[in-house]
């Protein structure tokens, strides 16, 4: 039997290289960029011979993921490994950014060449006129007018080389110069990209007949990641938010990805998908150190006889793991193709426009800020199904400026912040004539009265939340009181106070508030 085995083995080793290796040529189809790497899918139509065979896809990209590979091929015919190989002589497929870069110092270079040449061209004709001129001033007989018109064809003829030489000596100043700039942009490319070298992937099939075949290869590819971008625009405060969800792509994989079906994926292939288990956390207490050794031991033992037991049940988990990650993550589809090169930069792809309604309100601390601040805050933002990102934001159609959308935060409704608008006046002063210091006896009483005036410049209704404070003891020896104007709300353990103002356009609000604080004479506190 064991005669049998060995035989049948090597007839099946022979069988495997029966055919030589096919190199084939492969282009990609689609690929979905997921938070952290990319799902590249190629696609190739090769001619097969009966029996078994090996394909070659070779000079891919050199952040290919091995335990990603697998392939797909038409009807008859069987895969029996997919499996890839570093290749250190193959030339390093560059992303096509680099190559117009090489391209430009290859016709800067030439240029070079021949401005050299014509450079050497003019000293030599400089010289040569040089020694006939030479010759001619030795030379007897010659009247006035040849004479003159030999000074004449010298001076105009080395005026002319002397202005051409400066003119292709600066040409070729310049043309180094841009050579230079243009290697230091390609040495940043590649530090970059940091294709060391390229990848082969070779997959092992058979069938009975040969023929054509379809062959799908995915595989995944890091370097690669996408991050969600905004840009959320405001018409009028009573109007919908018109919200921009765009996606910047990231494709540092040394494959350009041109005219591609583009999906990005809200998931994470390289995140952790094992369910955490806990183990009983024993506590008791310290023995001497020789037992104590001797139940560290025996505690060791108990905890390697749970693991042995927990490892099916961790198996388990990590398909439900990966499960329910399918379930939470989201994927955009672009109907139109995309042409993402290899070089490192983002490219922005819109994802989805939407509008949805939102609570305009404006939040003022006059107090830090004596600017209005406006935000909008949207109701059951989860089924936008947005996820965090930097947010560039319009008013009309004038940028504000940049915030951050966080959409990770508890509860049901989402803030975003609009940015200041100066079409709402502020202005808060401390009242003189009601602010003085009174000495009680062996007491000091110190009182402070504010005033904020507040003015609606705007075309339409707007609603404010208008906050200040007073200071709040953490002695028993200093006492605070306050008198608040206006239906001011006092928080007692913060000292925040807070008006909710509605004011039509062009109306005034006049705020006051009032806070006495008493404490011993010869003392100092921080007011």
């Amino acid at each position: 039997m064991r005669t049998l085995f060995f035989l049948m083995t090597f007839m099946t080793s022979g069988l495997l290289v029966a055919n030589d290796p096919v190199t084939v040529s492969s282009s990609i189809r689609d690929v979905k960029v997921y938070r952290s790497g990319a799902t590249v899918t190629r696609t190739a139509r090769v001619t097969v011979p009966a029996g078994p065979v090996e394909l070659q896809f070779p000079a891919l990209s050199p952040y290919i993921d091995d335990n990603s590979l697998q392939a797909r091929i038409s009807k008859g015919f069987t895969i029996l490994s997919v499996t890839s190989t570093r290749e250190f002589l193959a030339e390093v497929p560059m992303p096509e950014a680099y190559n117009k870069l090489q391209l430009r110092i290859d016709q800067l270079e030439a240029s070079q060449k021949a401005d050299q040449a014509g450079l050497e061209v003019l000293n030599e004709e400089e010289s040569l006129l040089l020694t006939n001129k030479k010759v001619g001033g030795e030379q007897s007989g010659l009247d006035v007018v040849a004479l003159q018109k030999m000074a004449d064809y010298f001076r105009t003829r080395l005026k002319a080389i002397k202005t051409e030489k400066i003119t292709v000596s600066n040409q070729l100043v310049e043309a180094k110069k841009e050579i230079d700039k243009l290697k230091k942009q390609q040495a940043e490319l590649r530090q970059r990209l940091r294709p060391d070298n390229a990848r082969t992937v070779v997959i092992r099939l058979t069938s009975s007949a040969g023929g054509q075949a379809d062959l799908d290869l995915p595989y995944l590819a890091t370097n690669a990641n996408w991050n969600s971008t905004f840009d959320i625009r405001v018409e009028e405060i009573n109007k919908p938010l018109a919200i921009d969800y765009k996606g910047e792509v990231y494709n540092g994989t040394g494959e350009d990805w041109l005219g591609v079906d583009l999906t990005l994926s809200t998931g994470d292939p390289s995140r952790n998908n094992t369910i955490p288990v806990l183990y009983p956390w024993w506590v008791n207490f310290q023995q001497p150190p020789m037992a104590y050794q001797a139940m560290e031991m025996d505690a060791a033992n108990v905890r390697g006889q749970r693991e042995k037991i927990a490892v099916p049940m961790m198996a388990d988990g990590i398909a439900l793991g990966q499960s329910s990650e399918n379930l939470t993550t989201t994927e955009f589809a672009l109907t139109e193709t995309f042409d993402i090169p290899a070089d490192g930069k983002p490219y922005t792809v819109l994802l989805e426009k939407k509008t949805t309604d939102a609570d305009y309100l404006y939040i003022v601390a006059p107090k830090r800020n004596a600017l209005a601040f406006l935000t909008a805050t949207v109701q059951n933002f989860e089924e936008l199904n947005l996820s965090s990102g930097k947010a560039n934001i319009y008013y009309g159609q004038t940028y504000i400026g940049e915030t951050y959308l966080n959409t990770h935060q508890a509860g049901d409704s989402l803030q975003v912040s609009l940015g200041a608008d100066i079409g709402i006046a502020i202005q808060r002063d401390k009242v003189k004539d009601k602010s003085a210091k009174n000495f009680f006896g062996n007491k000091v009483e110190e009182t402070f009265t504010w005033v904020i005036k507040v003015k609606n410049n705007k075309s339409g209704q707007v609603n404010i939340r208008l906050q200040d404070q007073i200071p709040v003891s953490q002695d028993k020896e200093i006492e605070v009181k306050s008198e608040i104007d206006n239906a001011g709300k006092l928080d007692e353990e913060s000292g925040i106070i807070t008006w909710n103002l509605d004011l039509s356009p062009g109306q005034n609000q006049e705020l006051r508030f009032t806070y006495k604080v008493k404490y011993p004479k010869g003392r100092e506190i921080g007011l």
